[in-house]
């Protein structure tokens, strides 16, 4: 499930109505974004579901002419997340503009040679 961000009456009723699941939190890596992230893991745990692992999302912007990363949400909150949480950094997913072909409209994400289809 895709739960909203942070510890609200949603997450809380599904944490109560379905015990012992695995969740996987996820979060930019800005530092609010992470420090919600990781009020959800910490009710997540509390309420006896394991914590898989924290996947960065938005992690960073990669030119398409140069290869360079740029950082538009901060460095290090994945990490960061991770780490209070402990659990492991499952991976780093970049902020990128939609790359499929407009006759077949198959984003890359669902192409496993392409490189954001790889990182899923």
């Amino acid at each position: 499930l895709d739960l909203p961000p942070g510890t609200g009456d949603v997450a809380l009723d599904v944490h109560t109505m379905l015990p012992s699941c695995k969740e996987i939190i996820v979060s930019t890596p800005h530092p609010t974004a992470a420090f919600v992230a990781a009020r959800a893991g910490s009710m997540a745990i509390k309420t006896d579901h394991e914590v898989v692992g924290v996947i960065e999302n938005m992690a960073y912007y990669e030119s398409a002419k140069t290869g360079e990363r740029e950082y538009v949400f901060g460095k290090g909150g994945g990490d960061k997340l991770a780490e209070e949480l402990n659990v492991p950094l499952l991976g780093r997913i970049p902020l990128k503009q939609p790359d499929w072909d407009k006759d077949q409209f198959a984003p890359s994400v669902y192409d496993e040679n392409h490189p954001i289809g790889e990182i899923y």
